[in-house]
């Protein structure tokens, strides 16, 4: 069996219009269940060479970019240089590539969904990106599973306002039972998509670094380029990470039958008045 450990990056909820944020990103590391032990032991000790000075830091790579300082004092990255912090992403990225788990991506356009929302809507109806993108890495990693005749589990970083839409999404993906939709059935998927505590996982907060580099270096086209060295670090760390990104044979831009689901259930998919 397989899990997907997914994050999100870009997250404005349904402000379109963040110029600092354009695009919004779920991606996620999936991880065989029998290496599981293996691996998050060896992430636990590699993590411990690499930041010595805060053992119990839980990682979030906008942290160690911006060079933050916790509130309760588990990290002061201040402390550091800014090339001794991109020193810092460069050997957890290097521990992404070493332990060589796929990883799914899906990006929103923040403009693009506005205009979705408007033309097809008007104003009445908001969908927060994040219901957007969670259809899509659903079904790449639905047909990761298929090629592997395995099943899986997806678990998500806390997400307490969009649980209950999250779940009815994927409730409804697993109950199609019209012919014309089996492209967006999902098969393989076993539970609801369970949420966990990301200073808890090891895996979340490795997706958590993916997809920081992923929403990062996409945003790159959309005129968010930050000062050097920071813009080419984003491009090489990308660089490294982009050969582990599972390539679907789904097409998303051909695949209708999704804008057919999201008008079909936009009741679920509304977050205007939240």
């Amino acid at each position: 069996m397989y899990i997907l450990y997914a994050d999100e990056a870009g997250n404005t909820g349904v402000d379109y219009d963040n110029r600092q944020q354009p695009i919004f990103s779920l991606s996620g590391i999936v991880v065989d269940t029998d290496e599981w032990n293996n691996l998050n032991d060896y992430i636990t000790e590699k993590q411990k060479i690499i930041i010595p000075e805060f053992l119990d830091c839980e990682l979030h790579a906008t942290e160690i970019f911006n060079g933050k300082k916790c509130r309760n004092g588990t990290y002061n990255f201040r402390q550091f240089s800014l090339e001794e912090n991109l020193a810092i992403l460069e050997k957890l990225v290097d521990l992404i590539v070493e332990i060589n788990c796929p990883i799914i991506t899906f990006i929103v356009r923040k403009e693009n969904l506005k205009e979705y929302c408007k033309k097809n809507y008007g104003s009445s109806i908001k969908i927060d990106p994040y219901l957007i993108a969670f259809p899509y890495i659903t079904l790449f990693f639905d047909e990761l599973l298929i090629e592997q005749s395995s099943n899986g589990l997806i678990f998500l970083d806390e997400q307490k306002p969009l649980i209950s839409n999250i779940d009815s999404i994927l409730d409804k993906l697993k109950l199609i039972n019209d012919f014309n939709f089996f492209d967006i059935k999902v098969t393989n998927i076993i539970e609801r998509a369970l949420f966990l505590d990301s200073s808890k996982s090891n895996f979340i907060q490795l997706a958590d670094i993916c997809n920081f580099y992923i929403n990062r270096y996409r945003a790159i086209d959309y005129g968010c380029i930050p000062k050097e060295p920071k813009a080419t670090h984003i491009i090489e760390m990308y660089k490294k990470i982009e050969p582990l990104i599972f390539t679907p044979d789904i097409n998303p831009f051909e695949l209708k039958n999704i804008l057919v689901f999201f008008n079909d259930n936009k009741e679920i998919l509304n977050n205007s008045k939240k």
